[in-house]
């Protein structure tokens, strides 16, 4: 009962007190017969007060239950308010505010068990989220290792809890294990020189999200383009552009996008397209030249050169020269055909036939021939008809 009520219930029964002293009076020996005749008829009212009386006390009593149940479900509603507020503070991961809020509720329900229990789940989330808080510093200030013992041990306490009011923690938790393994792995990229290499820290990038997912994956395709771009570079100055095209390819299966792969793909093609038409120039002028040499292998291999005819005491011409090889293979069994003219009237006077020595003549070689001709008896010329050689 609340201190109003009790105030209007002592009042109603001063009230009733003082009617009750006039009866009393009245009946005392002695008194004078008219106020006695007066108090009986005051007496007659006082019967009337007798039966009003109960029901003023009910309703007075009545009037303060109602008051009190109406200032009991003012505290309840209160309370609740007070309950769900700290509820949206909580499945908001401010827990310190739900505690707060909770604590100002039990205050008005000390006794109320689900308020206890909801204020000890939001002060156990807080604390887990002071140590979320404090493992994420960590991870920041580079120290892995720490950072991720405190996140194994956050996960064992709250990987299993239902309660929605850890959904917040629990994301929390998982944006820091994204974290730390792309930390890992950022630590690891200066390390990593090959693109299969990078491409195994790229699938294991792949799966995550956030931010520092999607730069560390950035970058992981970025340092891949830039390996295959010079790797490419370095078979393009070989001339070897399949071994090009190959690695800028590798490249762009990871950076499909990536402008200067794109771009060096084809300077490859460009290059390849032109150094083929120059090939295929040069082949044709090498099978070209290899024809004529063939050519002047099979056809003018030797050249004559000195040839004297020399007239000796007996009539007897005695012919020498010097052969050279002018094949570019080495030419055997050499033979020389000449013809012999009359120095004074030119007239044919016959032929001549000779071998050279040595049998065999390399490249650029000189070798040399001797023969006579008998009974001339006079000055005579000489000239090759031909010569006749077996090539290697």
């Amino acid at each position: 009962m609340t201190k109003e009520v009790r105030q209007a219930v002592l009042e109603v029964a001063a009230g009733t007190e003082a009617i009750r002293l006039p009866q009393a009076a009245a009946g005392k020996p002695g008194d004078d017969q008219r106020p006695a005749q007066a108090a009986v008829t005051k007496g007659g009212s006082g019967r009337v007060f007798q039966w009003i009386i109960p029901f003023l006390l009910a309703g007075v009593v009545a009037l303060g239950l109602t008051l009190y149940y109406k200032y009991e479900q003012s505290v309840n509603q209160e309370v609740m308010a007070l309950q769900q507020q700290a509820k949206k503070e909580a499945l908001a991961g401010r827990y310190s505010e739900a505690v707060q809020l909770l604590e100002r509720a039990e205050e008005q329900r000390p006794r109320f068990a689900a308020l206890t229990r909801d204020r000890e789940l939001a002060a156990k989330a807080a604390q887990l989220k002071n140590q979320l808080d404090g493992a994420s510093a960590q991870l920041k200030a580079k120290k892995l290792d720490e950072g991720e013992k405190a996140l194994k041990q956050i996960a064992e306490m709250i990987g299993k809890r239902q309660e929605p009011l850890f959904a917040p923690l629990q994301k929390s938790l998982a944006a820091d294990q994204v974290m730390l393994t792309v930390l890992r792995i950022k630590g690891q990229l200066d390390k990593l020189t090959t693109v299969d290499a990078l491409a195994d820290k790229l699938d294991t990038v792949r799966g995550l999200s956030g931010q520092e997912a999607a730069a560390v994956k950035a970058q992981i395709i970025n340092k891949i383009a830039g390996i295959s771009y010079s790797s490419a570079e370095e078979k393009l100055r070989k001339k070897d552009f399949a071994g090009a095209l190959e690695a800028v390819d590798n490249g762009l299966s990871y950076a499909a996008d990536n402008p200067k792969l794109t771009s060096y793909r084809k300077q490859i093609s460009e290059a390849k397209r032109e150094f083929e038409e120059a090939e295929a120039k040069r082949i044709q002028l090498a099978q070209q030249k290899a024809a004529e040499e063939e050519l002047n292998n099979r056809t003018a291999a030797v050249d004559v050169s000195g040839v004297t005819a020399v007239l000796d005491d007996y009539g007897d011409l005695t012919i020498s020269g010097t052969v050279t090889n002018t094949a570019t293979r080495p030419i055997y069994s050499v033979s020389v055909y000449l013809h012999i003219y009359s120095s004074f009237s030119g007239a044919y006077i016959g032929d001549a036939y000779a071998n050279v020595s040595p049998f065999r003549l390399e490249p650029g070689e000189s070798g040399s021939f001797s023969t006579s001709y008998y009974g001339v008896y006079e000055q005579a010329e000489v000239s090759v008809d031909n010569a006749s050689w077996y090539l290697e």
